[in-house]
């Protein structure tokens, strides 16, 4: 064995704090100890590390924003009654779409067969009461001078009666059902 190692661990060579005196000599021997165990410092500082940054990595996850499949703008919750959501089915993944323009756009590209599951699996949200709706069950106010993301200007209702009341209210807008609207030219 090499001098100045004990049971095979290296020592590292101090400068010596001991001065002539007792007391400073006691105290060196309890720092020369500190700095032998101090390889474990940086392993648990590593995993200390790791760990805070993968549960860091679940919390962003978790408030990871929703883009519009169509335009990816950030679909806020004070717009959510604007949007239009396809929950994952069979052929189609999940899809949402910050403005009804937007999935309608998207709904028109599809082939025939993908436009009937879109139709049949999409929602909306009342402009009121922002519930879900099936879209094939609401009834949307079109070309609406109301504000919408996209500038559509479409907004969808649970209700034949209100949206029909905020047509009068906001000039020369047409009620529609989805199979109407997902015809007309936006």
């Amino acid at each position: 064995m090499p001098s100045g190692s004990r049971s095979g661990h290296k020592v590292i060579a101090l400068p010596s704090l001991a001065v002539n005196t007792p007391r400073k000599r006691i105290l060196a021997r309890p720092f020369q100890e500190v700095i032998m165990k101090r390889s474990a410092f940086p392993f648990l500082l590593s995993f200390v590390v790791i760990f805070s940054t993968a549960a860091a990595g679940r919390a962003d996850d978790q408030k990871k924003p929703i883009l519009c499949s169509e335009c990816n703008m950030k679909i806020s919750e004070a717009n959510k009654k604007f949007s239009v959501v396809l929950p994952n089915v069979k052929g189609m993944g999940p899809s949402s779409y910050d403005d009804v323009g937007c999935a309608v756009f998207s709904r028109n590209k599809e082939c025939a067969t993908r436009q009937m599951t879109f139709d049949s699996n999409a929602i909306v949200y009342d402009y009121l009461t922002v519930e879900e709706v099936p879209a094939e069950k609401a009834f949307f106010a079109f070309k609406s001078s109301a504000w919408t993301p996209m500038g559509y200007g479409i907004v969808a209702f649970k209700d034949k009666a209100q949206a029909e009341k905020f047509a009068a209210e906001h000039g020369k807008v047409k009620v529609v059902r989805w199979f109407e609207l997902v015809d007309e030219k936006l």
